[in-house]
């Protein structure tokens, strides 16, 4: 499993978050502060939606079988939804919460050097989470731009711990303002302020997410540009007249499947046999070696569109790894 991969990169942010959250609820409970409490909130909402990540990847890493075809890998999609919902309900819905209730109804609070140790070892860990995972997106997406990348990845994982760590850190310069004008001035407004400012940005997040990963379950085609080079390629070659029914989907993460229905050039498929054809020609002199010759022929034909079909996938698949499955049918 390479450092940059989605697995290691969930799992090494599933190790940092579980940590970050016992630190904050503990400074939460020395301090009393709202956007302490939030912060841990958004950990353990990041460490529970990173376990559903990392789980989703292994499900759909299991090979196809009997009953699924094309294997598992819409359990990642499936999983990471089920990760936006939880970062919604949990994160969103009870830091809001939280902030509102502490806003109107104002707790003791206690505001000591423990949260600003806190706050900067959160910072910490996240930034380097946050730098892994912006290596490894580097790494995948070439010359496309970021936000281009996660608007078109086929696989949502990344995305998500782009997304939640960013927004962790974020969420620590937040609550360290909130916490900072709270203990200079001695008013609890601006910690929980703080706390619903880290809120809302959670449930901004979770419904980027959910919009993301319900797209894919549903069966997004894939990139356009992908697409639109496949059936560039189809159309150079000079045994295709037409390409038409084009129809993609987005079968897992790095796995596409394409559909075209191809009109085949039978002059020039044919001209492939002239040499067989001349070897046949005694054939033709009587009426069953004219019968022999049609079967024989038939056959030769279909096998050369075979094996033109076998070429033209091979070489695909060599241009677009993640076209793992290609169906060329004849029209």
């Amino acid at each position: 499993m390479s450092v940059s991969s989605p697995k290691s990169t969930v799992l090494m942010a599933l190790v940092g978050n579980s940590v970050l959250t016992v630190l904050k609820f503990v400074a939460f409970s020395f301090s009393g502060s709202g956007a302490m409490l939030s912060e841990g909130i958004h950990s353990l909402a990041d460490t529970g939606n990173q376990a559903l990540l990392f789980i989703g990847i292994r499900r759909s890493e299991r090979p196809a079988n009997s009953m699924f075809h094309y294997g598992f890998g819409s359990e990642r999609f499936l999983f990471a939804l089920f990760s936006a919902m939880g970062l919604f309900v949990l994160g969103c819905g009870v830091t809001i919460y939280h902030g509102v209730r502490t806003l109107l109804d104002p707790p003791e609070q206690t505001f000591g050097p423990m949260l600003f140790i806190v706050l900067g070892i959160s910072f910490a860990v996240d930034g380097f989470v946050l730098w892994r995972v912006i290596e490894a997106i580097h790494a995948e997406k070439g010359d496309e731009s970021m936000w281009s990348y996660l608007r078109s990845s086929s696989d949502p994982t990344v995305a998500a711990v782009l997304l939640e760590d960013g927004a962790a850190c974020l969420g620590v310069v937040i609550a360290l303002v909130g916490i900072g004008t709270a203990a200079a001035t001695g008013s609890h407004v601006p910690d929980s302020i703080a706390t619903l400012l880290i809120g809302a940005m959670m449930g901004l997040i979770a419904v980027w997410l959910g919009v993301k990963n319900s797209v894919l379950i549903l069966g997004r085609a894939i990139p356009v540009e992908i697409q639109r080079a496949v059936v560039g390629f189809l159309n150079e070659q000079p045994t295709i007249e037409r390409v038409h029914d084009v129809k993609t989907l987005i079968v897992g993460a790095a796995h596409f499947k394409l559909k075209a229905e191809v009109d085949w050039d039978g002059r020039v498929l044919g001209g492939r046999l002239e040499g067989w054809v001349e070897e046949q020609k005694d054939l033709l002199d009587t009426e069953e070696g004219r019968r022999e010759f049609a079967r024989n022929f038939g056959e030769r034909l279909t096998r050369a569109v075979a094996v033109e079909i076998d070429r033209i996938e091979d070489e695909l698949k060599q241009r677009h790894p993640e076209l793992k499955n290609l169906d060329l049918e004849s029209d």
